[in-house]
């Protein structure tokens, strides 16, 4: 017995009640077996012993008592045994009961356990977001209160000889003529415009419609007292049929309310909308005191103030509007003519126009792809001062026909220092327009806005001198060259020079880039929820593998000064251009790997604090030389709620998560009955003002990161899938980075452009239904791409992931990057998609080859590199685990 209680102590409790169950059980048999055999063994003796009739008889009569006893007894014995038995069986069933709420009770605090690990994990993670959030916010520099710039010291202005027997301060800069005090950084550069022009008006429309152009600029202001720059509207005059003096417009000019004596921080616009308009009003040598000038002529009267004044070239385009029809396609990169160079001058030829004529005689003998025309001409409207240059021939439309057939353009600049001539500049301007690279004889002459555009980008400039090397110079130029020349040249003319709207802004950005006060801020579209707030959405109960975390916003403007001043340049020479600002961009530096052991930046989160690591370390940090981020999920959705659901409910767990962002398409609200899963970070639902499928790129307000995830709602792909395409993008935020591949095949028969989509080694598309971008790219997709692209994805209720796919080749000229992921993840029970239409694959083809209209040339760039997962097939240690298990 001792030994059997000894035993007893070893068993667990599940164990103990089932062996007192059997002890309780077995027992009682055992003892009323025996019982039964002894009985029975008395009996068979007894029956041996009887050999007498008579003494068999009583023996009989007394066994047959005996028996009846026996019988009652074991009657009373199976009585008791079955009494004995159903209590037994009452035990165990009470027993079991016991059993099984202990089992409920084990499971229910193991499922707690659990649950309570997860909260620690969790917490730990916030508490590292906390503690890195701090280190941010300790290691964040405290700025100066901001002081308001020195105000321009007048009086000593009028001391000195500056403005004294000149028509125009001659050694005037910025820094000694313009009032920065008006202009600080935080001002947003408010511009005054005088309603009424200065001068007389050959049309008063032109006038009137510059005036509305600036009107409608965004640093426009009606508050005269706050504005850091005042406009004046020049008009154009006949100098012979002026019907004022030179003294009584100098009064007008100096009579403006603005004025203030001296004219500063004034502007004197001047834009020509012919080459053959009379001259500006500014030509009879008014006294214009501190006023900057913005004109297309500098010569003799009108000295070019380096850094001050602008030159503007003349407007021979629409006054504003998309233009990509205007302009030529880039290929092919050489075409008929090498060179060309139409040309009309008058009786009298300097001695270097002699020579350039005799030289370029000389070239065209020596090669039959030159188109070279000179023409002698008498016409009266060659002023003296026009006659010691080569003037434009013919009109717009006949120079066009030689430009598109032309590589290069040849352009003769003035051999005066510092001058600037109209048809000088719109033979430039006519050469970008058809893709005839610029070749520019001269160094002195005055590009437009010369101090902002990197012309050399765009065009060849040579001295004079060069001329007869240039038919060998041309040719060693290859296509990759001549067409990258051109496309930058495209870029420039439809940017800057194309239409008056164009150019107008342009003038201002030159002056506001001088002054390093930064652009206008593009805006994030506000975000109209689809419920309103009295009926608020339905919500399922918190799944408890929702993750929890701090929100990481990505940082936006913060460059908004450095790019300004430091990296103004680069602004100015790339798309999008100069004109607005954008939150953030996916080409900021990039820190070197030692930054945050240098005590140079806090803004990492390392993998294994910098010692690397396998799965485990590399699932609790991502690492890399960027700042910890997350990324916000968008989802196309029309009329398929249920199936909407289920994808925001696939969310469930993901981590780097920051919110959801559902487009509403539909044009029903959403279901009142209608559940929406509680995933752990917010889930917005936004009300659109139409069904457009350009709606999947909007920036909208609430997407507060710079990754954004965007997927389709019949998409089925798993969270470690998502994750392995957030980590590819952090190394390649200017590229789109997703998971189904496309390219763009050519049709050699048709001459002409296809969408495939069959399985290829190649690739030239990322389709967005499932794909990583930056937001910048949704920014310039609704802002800056041109609307007859959005317009062609409306018409065909297609196409909008191909148009993404162009914009971000053609300002990155990079391909985009393939993820490794399953064949298949499209869901096999959803409704009908549109790409399930027949006329779905023809349609996209249509699209690829407009688009390529639209840009001048095919931006997609074809690449047969794809990302598979660190170690994923590779052997590790077993105390190892891989990055991605299945990817």
């Amino acid at each position: 017995m001792h030994i059997l209680m000894y035993k007893l102590k070893d068993l667990s409790l599940g164990r103990l009640v089932a062996f007192l169950l059997v002890f309780g059980l077995v027992v009682p048999l055992i003892t009323h077996y025996y019982l039964a055999q002894e009985t029975r063994q008395s009996f068979q003796s007894r029956t041996i012993k009887l050999d007498r009739p008579a003494d068999r008889a009583d023996s009989i009569l007394d066994r047959i008592d005996d028996l009846k006893y026996e019988i009652d007894e074991l009657k009373r014995i199976k009585l008791s045994l079955g009494n004995e038995l159903r209590e037994l069986e009452g035990k165990k069933n009470r027993i079991l009961r016991i059993i099984s709420n202990y089992s409920k009770t084990a499971e229910a605090y193991r499922s707690q356990a659990e649950h309570y690990q997860r909260d620690v994990v969790r917490a730990q993670r916030e508490l590292e977001l906390i503690k890195l959030a701090k280190r941010r916010a300790n290691d964040c520099p405290i700025l100066p209160h901001l002081k308001l710039p020195h105000k321009l010291d007048v009086a000593y202005l009028e001391s000195s000889d500056l403005l004294l027997h000149q028509s125009t301060a001659s050694n005037c800069h910025l820094h000694n003529c313009f009032d920065f005090s008006r202009c600080p950084f935080g001002s947003g550069f408010p511009v005054y415009v005088y309603e009424q022009p200065f001068g007389q008006l050959l049309s008063d429309s032109s006038g009137m419609e510059i005036f509305q152009l600036l009107k409608g600029n965004p640093y426009y202001t009606v508050e005269p007292e706050k504005a850091c720059l005042y406009i004046v509207i020049v008009g154009s005059i006949e100098a012979s049929r002026h019907s004022k003096s030179k003294s009584e417009l100098e009064n007008d000019l100096h009579l403006l309310p603005y004025w203030r004596g001296n004219g500063k921080n004034h502007l004197l616009l001047h834009i020509r909308t012919s080459v053959r308009d009379s001259t500006s009003i500014l030509s009879l040598g008014i006294n214009t005191g501190l006023a900057l000038i913005a004109q297309s002529t500098f010569f003799k009267d009108r000295t070019y103030r380096y850094g001050f004044d602008i030159v503007v070239p003349p407007s021979n385009g629409p006054s504003t509007g998309d233009v990509w029809h205007l302009a030529a396609l880039h290929l092919p990169a050489r075409r008929k003519f090498l060179l060309s160079f139409q040309g009309v001058h008058k009786d009298h030829l300097t001695n270097t126009m002699t020579i350039l004529r005799d030289q370029l005689h000389q070239i065209s003998k020596e090669a039959r792809d030159l188109f070279i025309e000179l023409y002698l001409s008498k016409s009266e409207f060659l002023s003296s001062e026009q006659s010691g240059d080569w003037l434009l021939w013919g009109s717009h439309e006949n120079r066009s026909k030689i430009l598109r057939q032309s590589t290069f353009a040849l352009i003769v600049g003035s051999n005066h220092v510092g001058s600037s001539w109209d048809n000088i500049q719109v033979r430039l301007l006519e050469a970008l327009q058809f893709g005839a690279i610029p070749v520019i004889l001269s160094n002195d002459f005055i590009l437009p806005f010369h101090d902002m555009i990197d012309w050399r980008k765009a065009a060849i400039i040579l001295t004079q001198a060069r001329l007869p090397e240039l038919n060998v110079l041309l040719r060693t130029i290859t296509n990759e060259d001549i067409l990258n020349l051109r496309r930058q040249g495209r870029f420039l003319w439809e940017t800057y020079l194309s239409t008056t709207d164009a150019i107008l802004k342009t003038v201002l950005a030159t002056l506001r880039t001088r002054l390093s006060i930064p652009a206008d801020p593009v805006t994030a579209l506000p975000t109209v929820s689809v419920f309103g707030e009295s009926n608020p959405p339905l919500t399922s109960p918190p799944d408890p593998d929702a993750l929890i975390s701090l929100p990481q916003v990505s940082p936006t403007f913060i460059r908004n000064l450095t790019m300004t001043i430091v990296d103004a340049y680069n602004v100015w020479n790339y798309p999008p251009g100069s004109f607005r600002m954008y939150p953030s961009t996916p080409f900021a530096p990039v820190l070197p790997s030692s930054a945050p052991f240098k005590n140079s930046s806090t803004e990492f989160e390392l993998i294994g604090d910098g010692m690397g690591g396998a799965g485990v370390e590399f699932s609790k940090a991502l690492g890399g030389n960027h700042p910890v981020e997350q990324f916000t999920v968008v989802i196309l959705t029309y009329q398929r709620e249920l199936v909407l659901i289920e994808a925001v409910q696939r969310l469930v767990g993901l981590q780097y998560l920051n919110k959801v962002v559902v487009v509403w398409n539909s044009p029903e609200p959403p279901s009142l009955s209608l559940r929406w899963p509680d995933i752990g970070v917010p889930v917005h639902v936004v009300k659109v003002a139409k069904n457009s499928l350009n709606n999947r790129f909007i920036p909208y307000d609430v997407i507060e990161t710079d990754a954004i995830f965007s997927i389709d709602d019949d998409v089925e792909m798993r969270p470690d899938e998502i994750l392995l395409g957030f980590r590819v993008w952090r190394e390649a935020r200017d590229r789109i980075v997703g998971f189904p591949a496309r390219f763009h095949a050519w049709d050699a028969q048709n001459k002409q452009w296809l969408y495939s989509s069959e399985y290829s080694c190649e690739l030239s598309m990322i389709l967005t239904g499932a794909a990583f971008y930056h937001k910048y790219f949704g920014y310039l997709y609704t802002n800056w791409m041109p609307q007859i692209i959005r317009d062609k994805v409306d018409e065909y209720m297609n196409c909008e992931d191909l148009a993404m796919n162009f914009l971000v080749s053609h300002i990155t000229r990079k391909p985009p990057i393939k993820v490794t992921s399953r064949w298949t993840f499209s869901c096999p029970n959803c409704p009908v998609s549109l790409w399930n239409d027949k006329t779905h694959f023809e349609e996209r083809s249509k699209c690829i080859n407009f688009f390529v209209k639209v840009y001048g040339y095919m931006p997609l760039l074809r690449t047969q590199f794809r990302a598979d997962s660190v170690l994923f097939k590779t052997r590790i240690p077993s105390d190892k685990s891989k990055c991605f298990k299945y990817v």
